[in-house]
């Protein structure tokens, strides 16, 4: 099979030279005319414009592959995450037009991969297995992660996402009551995660990538669930991403591993 890293590494060349010729013709700035059928100029520029797109996406689904290789080498951990964050932002600048930013993110990206170690196996399938947990939350998760399996496998990956997010939220309340004595339900119903870790991390001394798999769950479940001008669907490399990283999460907070 491929290597996801090789894979990677040409999305970015391809989306590099089609960003850098989008500046060089100001692309962003034309707008579609009307009139003529046969616009030599005009056809150049779309032909552009859906080259870019393409790239963007194969870009976008390529760095969110990256993560077969999670349980093949740890030591790639940090700087997987800080890809995909990267190519996540990479993402919004191009949807911005504003592709000088977006070509700056991919530069970024591409100092992060040279510490990334190859030959690395294509690994696909995850293994949906619940770690010993809290007798208090046991039953809620062990549910939360058959219906998850349901989703990843019907397809169904904004669901699948969703349903991340909310497993997160039960490990990282249960987590914070184990260490505090507090239930901050009661307390502060309304916590979103990201202030939920920053309470944990006054408590507990997190590890730098757990921190950055809580916080990349939390972005992709935002996105996922809150309403915005073009609705977000997950690909199944993000849900697969998200998915692998959020069982990971619940064998950090409750096993010594």
């Amino acid at each position: 099979m491929q290597d996801p890293l090789l894979d990677f590494k040409k999305s970015i060349k391809e989306l590099k030279a089609n960003l850098e010729s989008a500046i060089s013709k100001n692309i962003a700035s034309k707008k579609k005319t009307q009139g003529k059928i046969f616009d030599f100029s005009q056809n150049k520029t779309n032909y552009l414009k859906n080259s870019l797109l393409n790239s963007v996406k194969q870009f976008n689904n390529s760095a969110w592959s990256l993560c077969r290789i999670h349980n093949l080498n740890k030591s790639n951990e940090k700087t997987i995450i800080e890809i995909l964050e990267l190519s996540t932002e990479a993402e919004q600048k191009y949807n911005m037009l504003n592709f000088e930013d977006s070509l700056s993110c991919i530069e970024r990206v591409e100092e992060k991969i040279l510490v990334l170690k190859s030959g690395m196996q294509n690994q696909e399938n995850i293994e949906f297995n619940v770690p010993s947990l809290p007798s208090s939350i046991e039953s809620e998760v062990k549910a939360d992660v058959r219906e998850l399996k349901r989703c990843f496998d019907a397809g169904c990956y904004r669901s699948a996402t969703i349903l991340c997010g909310r497993i997160l939220e039960t490990a990282l309340h249960r987590k914070y009551y184990e260490v505090t004595g507090n239930d901050i339900l009661e307390t502060s119903p309304g916590i979103g995660l990201g202030n939920l870790i920053g309470k944990l991390n006054d408590k507990i001394d997190f590890d730098p990538a757990l921190k950055d798999q809580i916080h990349l769950i939390n972005k992709v479940r935002i996105s996922s669930v809150h309403k915005k001008k073009d609705v977000f669907f997950p690909t199944r490399q993000q849900a697969y991403a998200i998915t692998l990283y959020t069982l990971d999460i619940l064998k950090k907070l409750f096993n010594k591993i």
